[in-house]
């Protein structure tokens, strides 16, 4: 089985209690934003890198991890990655801000570096990973793909594979495109934690010849799931650190 999840968002309750049901996966992808809104970014990318969760980068993770490099000369940080950098943090609401600088400040040297390191996108196992769609790093990083969206156009993008998506927090299943959802923030009016998983579906067929029983591949049958966490205290959490703002915790309950 392979599962997929995005859009942490430094929630561990809600992290724990979705590895935790997922825990018989064979391989796991993360569709993008470990941190950002939430308490516990260390402990959220700590974790994901023990569980060997293959995770591409999000817009609140480039922008999380690269708030300090804004000022002062880094070669290894492009010019026009500090423009883009600078551009979607202004993008942001105040409260994603607040969050975005708290998350900067607070991150450890090794979590911010495996933040920075995080492909774009990722193809095996037959479907392609990407936070927002295929195309340019903005596009990637920063595009929203909502239910309505004509996804033909999308599959072809992924070549032919199964694209799976991040970024808006609402669970969508096409025949092209998969989004998880949110395992941290949904904002589809739905509290619960929300996931997908892969399985192989196989047909049993007969040789006509010996009788031997063999197998066939034939499709990947997609279950989207919800899973219920200690969301007290993730609000609980949020509004006790000052530079977070309360708003941020109210959310979760109404899944907004």
């Amino acid at each position: 089985m392979i599962a997929v999840i995005s859009d942490v968002h430094s929630n561990l309750e809600a992290l724990l209690a979705v590895l935790a049901e997922i825990e018989e996966a064979e391989t796991v992808y993360c569709a993008g934003d470990v941190v950002g809104y939430g308490p516990n970014p260390n402990e959220c990318c700590e974790l994901l890198r023990r569980r060997g969760v293959k995770c591409v980068m999000g817009n609140h993770d480039f922008v999380c991890a690269n708030l300090d490099r804004l000022e002062g000369e880094d070669p290894s940080f492009p010019e026009e990655d500090r423009a883009l950098c600078r551009e979607m943090f202004k993008q942001k609401n105040s409260a994603a801000r607040a969050a975005s600088v708290w998350t900067n400040r607070v991150l450890t040297p090794d979590n911010r570096e495996f933040l920075r390191n995080l492909p774009l996108s990722i193809s095996e196992n037959k479907i392609t990973v990407v936070h927002g769609k295929p195309g340019t790093k903005a596009d990637m990083l920063n595009e929203y793909i909502l239910p309505g969206y004509n996804t033909q156009r999308l599959a072809e993008l992924a070549d032919g594979n199964m694209l799976v998506l991040g970024h808006s927090h609402i669970p969508m299943r096409t025949a092209h495109v998969l989004n998880p959802g949110s395992v941290g923030q949904p904002r589809d009016r739905n509290w619960l934690a929300s996931l997908a998983t892969f399985k192989d579906v196989w047909y049993r067929f007969t040789y006509i010849k010996d009788e031997d029983m063999s197998f066939r591949f034939v499709s990947q049958a997609v279950n989207m799931r919800r899973v219920p966490y200690d969301i007290k205290t993730t609000m609980r959490k949020i509004k006790d650190v000052p530079d977070l703002p309360d708003a941020l915790a109210d959310r979760l309950t109404v899944g907004l």
